[in-house]
């Protein structure tokens, strides 16, 4: 599910789960949150490059293999998501992603997290969380925001995608013709004054992200309450059923 190759300074974490476009079930979230902690451990990893298998890079949660109904959403988040973020933001290394096709949800998340941020063309970035009256999570909101701005606003209010001209336009991601060239960029950072890039990462999370628990905290009530209410319920029923929702707004 999650696979990690090292070599020169450089770890490539891979989500293999290409047949559920790499969507995030527990297992996995586990497994990943593992993985980027022995990561953070290494003395010999300075950049960690993260990519998905197949057509997708991460879909996010995974809603068809768990019973999320009957789940305290805020919980699940502070379990496992958060953990993830964390491992990103916080850690001395850096963080590039290549998106190599839809990242939907936490996955979104996931890219974004990253500190150095590369595409494929085909790639196609969603907020889907409102399809079953969900709001954005794993620090989406806070992230896309404050990376962009007001132009954000109706990706976080209503849902909606971009695809990968559009995220680079916005400056969020910026398109390479192959993975190969985000390896080659970690390559680079990996064999460079690699203290002051660190250093500089610090920085960064200082002047955009220091109420980053702040916020977590909000995200985790406000989300705990949505996975109580009748139209989360019938979101979960209409995607398993392969039908529109019937919303009621409570």
């Amino acid at each position: 599910m999650i696979d990690m190759e090292y070599k020169e300074g450089i770890a490539k974490v891979t989500l293999n789960r290409p047949e559920k476009l790499n969507a995030l079930n527990l297992q996995m979230r586990l497994k990943l949150i593992e993985t980027l902690r022995s990561i953070n451990s290494s003395r010999d990893i300075r950049v960690v490059v993260i990519t998905g298998k197949g057509r997708g890079f991460c879909a996010g949660a995974d809603i068809t293999g768990e019973d999320i109904s009957n789940i305290d959403l805020g919980k699940d988040l502070e379990g496992t998501f958060y953990p993830i973020l964390r491992e990103i933001k916080f850690s001395k290394k850096i963080y590039i992603s290549y998106v190599n096709g839809v990242a939907a949800g936490a996955g979104f998340s996931l890219a974004l997290a990253c500190d150095l941020r590369f595409s494929s063309k085909n790639a196609k970035f969603v907020t889907a969380f409102h399809r079953i009256s969900l709001v954005p999570d794993t620090a989406l909101a806070l992230m896309l925001l404050r990376l962009i701005g007001v132009k954000g606003n109706q990706l976080i209010l209503l849902g909606g995608e971009l695809s990968a001209e559009e995220a680079e336009q916005l400056g969020l991601f910026k398109i390479l013709e192959k993975e190969e060239e985000a390896i080659s960029m970690a390559m680079k950072i990996s064999r460079g004054p690699f203290l002051a890039y660190s250093k500089s990462k610090e920085l960064i999370n200082k002047a955009l992200f220091q109420d980053l628990e702040e916020f977590l905290k909000l995200e985790s009530s406000i989300q705990r309450e949505m996975g109580k209410s009748h139209d989360f319920r019938e979101g979960i029923n209409a995607f398993a059923e392969k039908r529109e929702p019937k919303f009621i707004g409570e």
